[in-house]
């Protein structure tokens, strides 16, 4: 396991007033994403995302992990929920929740 934060979600109900919000606090930018309805956050470190209409109110945090699969299956063990890992041209993704219900996700980098 890893657990380095490497990506964060802000999801998006509005996603002109998500980029006027974020946009002119702290000067990031937006731009369209590999496919429609996701937009791309420049500017922060790490770099993060915004998909749109998603009614979530909680920004979702990203952790490396070296092998989705068995980070998956870990996070089932200790008593969390986790989605099959989706895979993406930059690696794989899975969205989960810990034991209480918090959301967060796991990313691998391709290549790994």
């Amino acid at each position: 396991m890893n657990g380095r934060v490497t990506y964060f979600e802000l999801p998006s109900s509005d996603i002109d007033a998500t980029q006027r919000f974020w946009g002119s606090l702290f000067g990031w930018t937006f731009q369209e994403g590999n496919f429609p309805g996701y937009s791309m956050i420049h500017g922060p470190e790490p770099m993060g995302g915004s998909p749109h209409d998603d009614t979530s109110r909680h920004p979702r945090i990203y952790f490396a992990v070296d092998d989705i699969e068995i980070a998956v299956t870990r996070v089932r063990d200790l008593g969390g929920t986790a989605g099959d890992p989706v895979t993406i041209p930059s690696g794989a993704y899975a969205h989960c929740t810990d034991a209480q219900g918090v959301e967060f996700g796991l990313s691998q980098e391709a290549g790994h």
